[in-house]
């Protein structure tokens, strides 16, 4: 499955924005924008689809992602997804969106209130509908190739529709349907810490099929452990994306170590079941060193990358369509920068990126079309736009005047703005 384009509105401080997806996206903007709020919306908008009935109420009564902004005051939360997938015949595009009312103070738990699948293959000329929904209690879908959008499906205020069809094993276009019952994001944060994320005993001992899926921040050393042996292909190019971007590591390699082995253990004692207690570490060649050290030994921006990089391709292996990554740049070199863009795009594969940052250096190294920037608004709301083309070489030509790089004099812009500058419709689309 492809995402292309994300359109959220009614939580947090979120009205009408669409996010178009390129192989690399990003979101830039000072701080207190909303860069933030639309990850964590997208992540939420997708969990909703796959939570169970108990959860999807519990969802709909957060008070924390509640609009309580003046112009959203009330307003239900729309999720819409457009894409394209295969079921190995042919290729459909499809546009797949829900919305429900939020729970409200001394009232009834929140409720669906509209849902619609669209799809085409490449041979249609226009989008024909397969589900419909407009209503809390009742639902229509198409249940024939020939027929129209209008079998009748019961359903309740805390189902969707989508869901209840995954169950409709004959039902002609099951595989796109349970290909959106399992749609999975991603979402990396901000890494304040990346010491904690290395140099921990594993739950796990044993490399089996599952070893591969994508891992848990604690299971980085053993997920590392598996790909060596499970995707040797894999771990070579990461091997080499590291060591090409982290000069100074000139190898690498995961280590399994069992906590047992020099305390007295009867190995020998039949036991119904032995806690695995395995330690995993990475050990690192660096240039100047004479020996390998642990991880924990280099710094704190190389671990991060090692880190990123380990899920960039983990997301890329379990076929994860959208990574989100919260400020890239955080603990960073900016000559680091480019490169790392590069690195995770070389990675991602299928799997696209959308990244944010706050850092005028990130600027200079992305396409201005895969860039959107926050706009100020009268009304507090997240205004997300992208830069006119026609103005991309006016953009350079001032940064060059001011002497100044091309980041640094966006944001100034940005910084300078009102909410009724004329630069914001001059400049912006």
């Amino acid at each position: 499955m492809r995402l292309n384009k994300i359109k959220i509105s009614g939580i947090f401080n979120l009205k009408d924005v669409e996010i178009s997806l390129d192989d690399l996206s990003a979101l830039i903007a000072p701080n207190n924008y909303g860069k933030s709020n639309i990850l964590r919306a997208i992540s939420f908008g997708v969990f909703f689809m796959e939570a169970s009935l108990k959860r999807k109420l519990s969802l709909m009564r957060n008070r924390s992602l509640i609009p309580i902004n003046t112009a959203l005051e009330g307003a239900p939360f729309t999720f819409e997804l457009e894409g394209e997938f295969s079921n190995g015949k042919e290729t459909f595009s499809f546009v797949y969106g829900y919305s429900f009312e939020w729970w409200k103070t001394s009232k009834d738990d929140g409720k669906i209130i509209g849902e619609y699948l669209r799809m085409k293959s490449d041979d249609d000329l226009k989008f024909r509908s397969y589900i419909n929904r407009e209503d809390t209690d009742v639902a229509y879908y198409l249940a024939s190739p020939t027929g129209r959008c209008s079998k009748q499906l019961p359903v309740d205020s805390n189902i969707l529709a989508l869901n209840k069809l995954a169950n409709f094993d004959d039902l002609f276009y099951i595989d796109s349907i349970r290909q959106l019952n399992r749609l999975d994001v991603r979402e990396i944060g901000t890494l304040q810490h990346p010491d904690s994320l290395f140099n921990m005993i594993a739950p796990d001992d044993d490399v089996n099929e599952l070893s591969l899926d994508y891992p848990k921040e604690e299971k980085v050393g053993h997920y590392l452990n598996s790909l060596k042996e499970l995707a040797p292909d894999k771990y070579a190019l990461l091997k080499d994306v590291v060591t090409g971007l982290l000069v100074t590591i000139e190898d690498f390699e995961p280590v399994q170590i069992n906590l047992r082995k020099d305390v007295e253990e009867e190995e020998t004692k039949n036991l119904p079941f032995r806690l695995p207690e395995t330690f995993y570490d990475v050990r690192v060649k660096e240039r100047y060193n004479n020996q390998y050290t642990s991880i924990s030994r280099i710094s704190s921006g190389s671990k991060k990358i090692f880190f990123i990089l380990t899920l960039v391709i983990a997301a890329e292996i379990n076929r994860i369509p959208l990574l989100l990554l919260e400020e890239l740049e955080n603990s960073v070199h900016p000559r680091l920068l480019q490169n790392l863009l590069t690195a995770i795009v070389q990675l991602a594969g299928d799997t696209k990126v959308l990244i944010t940052s706050h850092s005028p250096y990130l600027i200079k190294y992305l396409e201005p079309t895969k860039m959107k920037f926050g706009i100020p608004t009268e009304l507090g709301v997240a205004d997300f736009r992208s830069l006119k083309p026609n103005k991309v070489a006016k953009v350079l030509k001032n940064a060059s005047a001011e002497e100044v790089s091309v980041g640094e004099y966006m944001f100034e812009m940005l910084l300078d703005m009102d909410c009724n500058d004329e630069l914001i419709n001059e400049y912006f689309k």
